[in-house]
């Protein structure tokens, strides 16, 4: 037996329902073969937000973005905020643009990364490269030219393409550990569609030609059977026809806003926040400490109620008493609350918002899962309960309706499919791997951190 190894795609923006059409129509054959048919395949659940950086965590490290106070591609600490000025490094971030160095500073050191555990790792494409040596971030040199020309330009193929051929290169480093990001199928779906003939399913047609050019190079080196090739996506995502800009919303109902890129917005008094455009955590600034509900009300019940009022809002989070989040909609509310035994109980107070039926027993952290997986928002209370913990989560959070966004006038380019919300279109992910019978049920993308810690150990 010779050294076990993992080689990771991360296959950024990739459906469950689009990855199966095409490789049953025959369109991808190597994740058809050595996958699908030779392999284990099955749908997962991401994290929320289901956003590109944040989502990253749960592979790199078993835990969610709540549990690293990274609650998003964007947040905002309104503590940091208040106490210590606008200017302090963690008074605000945004992972969209030069920001995104601090990442891997701002990750919970009590959960290590990958990169850490496995020293050798070797990194491609990937924002969170704590633990990964300078000469193993092997994309590092060129990817600002090509992520500018991709953005700017929709040259978003060539970035995979790039990718691969490093890829290929590394496989003579002999490194426990790969994590390579295919990002050009989120890209695609973000500027076409996700399901766009001429774009999108050549996303996946590249990685399908990787994989099998992998294949064919660990089986001539003999080390193929001591490889795993695992594959997922870290969000599904839907196609948007409408945009509510959050940020407007809020200025029309008379409050100051800050957001970005307007982060010197002069005198505040709300901080909106935006992820993957479905999703956004908002700061109310008149109060240094989180809000909950009760007190939310009395001071802002004004816009809270429109805001539900508004077709692109699916529902909002807010902080009840100490464990408890309450979920409203436009016909009502619902109430999870954490046990002291780490169990999960949901309350239909005047609505069922997710569907589920009470829950008043609790379920623990497998059950809760099995339970919504297949609704309209799979894993929803752990989800809520992950992100609601951090004290960077916002006083509300929002989950946008499908077929909407949340943002607008920053956006360039438009977007024609977004992602960051609860709803099972954008939380449902595929994930593969090359062993037989190695995943025999649905699992959260988290797992998938053990499943490789195992191979490898």
């Amino acid at each position: 037996m010779g050294k076990k190894k993992v080689i990771f795609y991360l296959i950024d923006g990739a459906r469950p329902d689009i990855l199966s059409k095409l490789a049953n129509n025959g369109h991808l054959p190597n994740i058809k073969n050595h996958l699908i048919d030779s392999g284990s395949y099955t749908k997962g659940t991401t994290c929320f937000p289901s956003t590109t950086g944040p989502a990253y965590l749960p592979f790199l490290t078993g835990a969610f973005p709540g549990d690293h106070h990274t609650p998003g591609i964007r947040w905002f600490d309104k503590k940091i905020y208040r106490t210590k000025g606008r200017w302090h490094r963690n008074a605000m971030r945004s992972y969209c643009g030069y920001e995104a160095k601090y990442f891997n500073d701002d990750m919970n050191p009590d959960r290590p990364s990958l990169f850490e555990e496995y020293e050798d790792g070797i990194n491609l494409y990937n924002m969170i490269t704590k633990g990964v040596r300078d000469e193993n971030d092997i994309t590092k040199k060129g990817k600002t030219g090509l992520y500018f020309k991709a953005h700017f330009y929709h040259k978003h193929h060539e970035v995979d393409l790039a990718g691969h051929r490093k890829l290929m290169e590394s496989l003579d480093r002999e490194s426990r550990f790969t994590f390579a990001v295919f990002p050009s199928i989120d890209w695609d779906s973000h500027t076409y569609h996700y399901d766009d003939v001429d774009t999108t399913h050549k996303a996946y047609k590249i990685v399908d030609d990787s994989l099998g050019e992998l294949v064919a190079a660990l089986k001539k080196k003999h080390q193929y059977k001591d490889t795993l090739i695992a594959m997922a996506s870290d969000h599904g995502l839907s196609s948007t026809h409408s945009h509510l800009d959050l940020g407007n919303f809020f200025s029309s109902h008379n409050y100051r806003v800050l957001e970005y890129p307007k982060i010197l917005k002069i005198r505040a008094n709300v901080a909106v926040f935006i992820s993957g455009n479905s999703f956004a955590s908002i700061s109310f600034l008149d109060k240094k400490e989180a809000y909950v509900k009760s007190a939310l009300y009395q001071k802002h019940h004004r816009v809270l109620e429109d805001l539900l009022g508004q077709d692109a809002i699916e529902f909002i989070v807010m902080r009840g008493s100490q464990n408890e989040y309450v979920v409203s909609n436009q016909q009502g509310e619902s109430i999870i609350k954490m046990n002291a035994d780490q169990r999960l109980s949901y309350h239909p107070d005047t609505a069922d918002v997710f569907g589920i039926g009470e829950i008043s027993d609790g379920m623990n952290y497998r059950e809760s899962f099995e339970h919504t997986f297949e609704s309209d928002y799979p894993d929803c209370l752990w989800q809520c309960h992950q992100l609601m913990q951090s004290h960077r989560a916002g006083d509300v959070v929002i989950s946008a309706a499908s077929g909407y966004d949340l943002r607008d006038f920053w956006e360039i380019p438009e977007h024609k499919g977004s992602h960051g919300s609860l709803h099972w279109e954008h939380m449902h992910v595929p994930i593969l791997t090359n062993q037989k019978d190695h995943i025999k049920a649905p699992i959260r993308t988290a797992d998938v951190n053990t499943i490789i810690k195992n191979w490898i150990d």
